[in-house]
């Protein structure tokens, strides 16, 4: 039994390792090489025609120099220089084209950093009304709770909190119900002794 199985594993392995397709694991490496070389190919293109005007000025040099041919010579070199300073812009915006990628993220990060630093700034102007709003609240909250306190001031001769009848305290003493809604009894020293909520 053992044999059959690995056979056939053996056999579905080689299936799998020799039928099975080679794929493309780096395609994108490929493209920036493909698309260097045209820059490449693009900037030699450039060099070989700026060397091929060059060598046509010399040569309109030379026709230059005998008088019959100065005039055709100075137009020559004219176009000779136009086409010199053509290749050169060629090259130029070839290179430009290049950095443009960089110089786009550049100016995008460059205005995020403005907005943040706008942003700060204001945020510093926000936070300082905003502070001065709460000292005024503040002020306000004071001067309301004051001016409640001497308004109604409760004496402990006005207060009696309520007794609750249906419960009692360890030696039968009154349970009273607090402020906040505790339980508690006045044990024998005075003190009031709060009872637990699990006993409610």
């Amino acid at each position: 039994m053992k044999k059959p199985v690995a056979l056939l594993t053996l056999f579905l392995g080689l299936l799998i390792a020799f039928a099975a397709p080679a794929q493309d694991a780096k395609p994108k490496k490929e493209k920036a090489k493909k698309e260097k070389a045209e820059k490449v190919d693009a900037a030699k293109d450039a060099k070989a025609q700026a060397k091929a005007d060059k060598k046509a000025a010399k040569e309109a040099e030379k026709v230059a120099k005998t008088d019959a041919g100065k005039d055709a010579a100075k137009a020559a070199k004219e176009q000779a220089k136009a086409d010199k300073k053509a290749a050169k812009e060629a090259k130029k915006d070839a290179k430009e084209a290049a950095d443009d990628k960089i110089t786009k993220a550049d100016k995008k990060a460059a205005k995020a950093d403005a907005k943040m630093k706008d942003d700060a700034a204001t945020t510093k102007a926000d936070k300082k009304a905003a502070k001065a709003d709460k000292m005024e609240a503040k002020a306000d909250n004071k001067m309301a709770k004051a001016s409640s306190k001497a308004e109604t001031k409760a004496s402990p001769a006005d207060y009696k909190a309520p007794v609750d009848r249906s419960m009692k305290g360890p030696n039968g003493e009154q349970v009273m119900t607090g402020p906040r809604g505790g339980k508690y009894y006045i044990n024998k020293n005075g003190n009031k002794t709060y009872l637990s909520s699990l006993k409610d």
